[in-house]
């Protein structure tokens, strides 16, 4: 099991959208230990995380706990990632 879930929402008519999905796969490729699912609201499947809602486009959830609306850096994706693997977050 992963030791972390990361979980973004994405939407075809959004302009960020592209970059998010790069930036997810990079962060699947950096730690390899990392569930990494890209999720396109538009799809009649997509579901939000438990307890949360999905507001905006692209929007990252951790653990299923919101991380970002919007882009975030990556250093800063990084860092919460290193820390939910950790265990510190």
């Amino acid at each position: 099991m992963p030791a972390a879930s990361l979980l973004v929402y994405i939407a075809g008519h959004c302009p960020a959208s592209r970059y998010s999905r790069e930036l997810a796969m990079e962060m699947a490729d950096a730690f390899p230990e990392l569930d990494v699912t890209v999720i396109d609201v538009d799809a009649p499947a997509a579901q939000p995380p438990k307890g949360a809602d999905v507001l905006f486009t692209p929007g990252y959830f951790l653990n299923g706990r919101l991380v970002a609306y919007g882009n975030p850096r990556r250093e800063e994706l990084e860092r919460v990632v290193r820390q939910a693997l950790a265990g510190e977050g």
